[in-house]
């Protein structure tokens, strides 16, 4: 026959596939290969590392914009480099509040997958691809420091609306443009090899972003790293909030917990029971007793010895039980009259009320009485 699996087993394997999936797909680890990711967390000739160092060489304060929400009100320039996760219609509304209030963001990207919502916000578009090489700077905007041309390895040209100024060409078509929005300015270049440690020093590369991030030379200039994956939070619970894989896990931990709750199966090891000594018929005798003393009702007590007082006599002679005590007395009385003197005495004493030590006595009584020969 077929041996079924334990549904535990399957459930149990789930939990740990997701837990490993959810552990690979939210660490972010400092790279150091020859990746392109324009990420700080990315130390390599791929990273923006080298350009924040520069930065703040020449004299520029730096900050990292990450966190549960997208905010960078404190800079004075704002850096968006090749991003990795898509910047949502709300993330491109909060970069537009951030150029009208005077400042400056710089946008650069190699293809525009995810950078689509703000692009379009101020107009502009992917056209194609750009003829990678030198692009021909517009000398009138790069004069401090002089800067001519910059060089990419790959580039796209872009879309640009009337009202933007082109700040260079690959020769045919703008491939970095910017445009006014009340007194701050959105710029966009269609590469990303100028701010990272590849192309920094590549021809005039360094002191053209030098020109574009003047305004923060001696304020602070924010790296963009929410839209590179970094969401440290101080809540635990983030995680399983806010990531598909994390309520994947809490899924797998609710089923795996309704499972065992409903096939009755036992969680850890089995709790031994309490072994307690047998009790005697004396603590049973005295429970009773103490009943009867805190009810107040003695006559229980009393009833219950005189009928054993009467039985056993009456057995001891052979009469039946119900034989009435008056019989029983006198038959005792024609072999030891002490004796059926005592047995009456007795009697009328359990007739009334009797303290708890003249009881005891009385019981001693009895079993004397009943267990003297006749």
């Amino acid at each position: 026959m077929r041996r079924r699996i334990d549904p535990l087993y399957v459930a149990s394997a789930v939990l740990a596939v997701v837990t490993i999936f959810v552990l690979i797909a939210t660490t972010v680890a400092p790279s150091t290969g020859a990746s392109r990711s324009g990420s700080l967390s990315d130390s390599g000739p791929g990273g923006a590392t080298a350009l924040r160092r520069y930065l703040e060489a020449m004299g520029a304060t730096t900050q990292v914009v990450q966190g549960d929400a997208f905010n960078a009100t404190d800079a004075n320039v704002l850096l968006i480099i090749g991003t990795s996760e898509t910047i949502t219609e709300q993330d491109a509304a909060a970069v537009r509040a951030f150029v009208r209030s005077g400042r400056t963001a710089i946008l650069a990207t190699d293809l525009g997958l995810f950078d689509g919502a703000l692009m379009s916000l101020y107009g502009f578009g992917i056209r194609g691809i750009a003829r990678p090489g030198v692009l021909q700077l517009a000398t009138a905007a790069f004069t401090n420091p002089p800067a001519t041309q910059m060089r990419v390895d790959r580039a796209v040209t872009l879309d640009v609306p009337p009202a933007a100024d082109v700040l260079a060409t690959d020769g045919v078509a703008p491939v970095m443009a910017s445009v006014h929005d009340q007194a701050g300015i959105f710029v966009v270049i269609g590469s990303t090899w100028p701010f990272l440690g590849y192309g920094l020093g590549d021809a005039d590369n360094a002191r053209a972003i030098l020109t574009l991030a003047k305004p923060a030379l001696h304020g602070v200039v924010a790296f963009d790293e929410y839209h590179h994956g970094a969401h440290p939070s101080s809540d635990v619970l983030v995680l399983i909030e806010e990531t598909w894989p994390g309520r994947a896990l809490a899924f797998a931990a609710v089923l795996t917990l309704l499972y065992l709750a409903l096939s009755g199966r036992r969680i850890g090891r089995p709790v031994p029971l309490v072994t307690r000594p047998a009790r005697s018929s004396l603590e049973y005798v005295r429970g009773f007793a103490g009943l009867v003393r805190r009810s107040g009702r003695g006559e229980i007590a009393r009833r219950r010895l005189r009928a054993d007082l009467h039985r056993g006599l009456a057995r001891e002679l052979g009469l039946d039980p119900s034989t009435p005590f008056e019989r029983v007395v006198a038959a005792i009385g024609a072999q030891d009259r002490g004796r059926a003197g005592e047995a009456r005495a007795v009697d009328d004493a359990l007739a009334r009320p009797l303290r708890e030590d003249h009881l005891l006595r009385t019981v001693a009584q009895i079993e004397r009485l009943i267990g003297s020969p006749s």
